[in-house]
């Protein structure tokens, strides 16, 4: 029931008339966690992980729930929220290519540390200086996916 209301919402914000070509349009904008609740367009209640897409022929802005975006349209937003947990709990765990590619579109972090990131991130051992980038880079990830939180999250 709930992917059907989703399809209504998301095919009625597209330029496509059809899912299969409507859901082509519309990629990853933004992800936040909400501090309060929200609702996702499907209708399902409680949601915490929010994925704002965004769609590439009118440019209309949609906020998701993790699981609707995975499921139904297929983006990698449920990836990134995993690497989130791993490196909140211990920011020496790696985030993974999905989140260093999405810091890196979004300006987080710059190519250099996209590339040096992408080369240690499955070592198992690191120098004290590639560890303590690599502490850094989780640090300025979560600090940036914090303050997108607190501009996104409605008051």
């Amino acid at each position: 029931m709930a992917e059907y209301h989703l399809t209504r919402e998301i095919l009625a914000r597209s330029t496509a008339n059809v899912w299969n070509a409507a859901k082509l349009e519309w990629a990853l904008h933004e992800i936040f966690e909400s501090e309060v609740p929200e609702t996702c367009l499907c209708g399902h209640y409680p949601i915490i992980e929010n994925c704002v897409l965004r769609n590439k022929t009118n440019g209309t802005l949609a906020t998701v729930g993790n699981c609707c975006v995975k499921k139904f349209i297929g983006l990698p937003s449920d990836l990134i929220f995993q690497a989130v947990k791993r490196v909140r709990t211990d920011e020496s765990k790696s985030l993974n290519g999905e989140a260093i590619s999405y810091a890196h579109d979004r300006g987080w972090i710059n190519a250099w540390e996209q590339d040096f990131y992408l080369r240690i991130m499955r070592k198992r051992k690191l120098s004290d200086k590639q560890s303590a980038k690599k502490r850094e880079i989780n640090g300025k990830f979560l600090l940036r996916l914090r303050q997108s939180s607190a501009r996104l999250t409605p008051q």
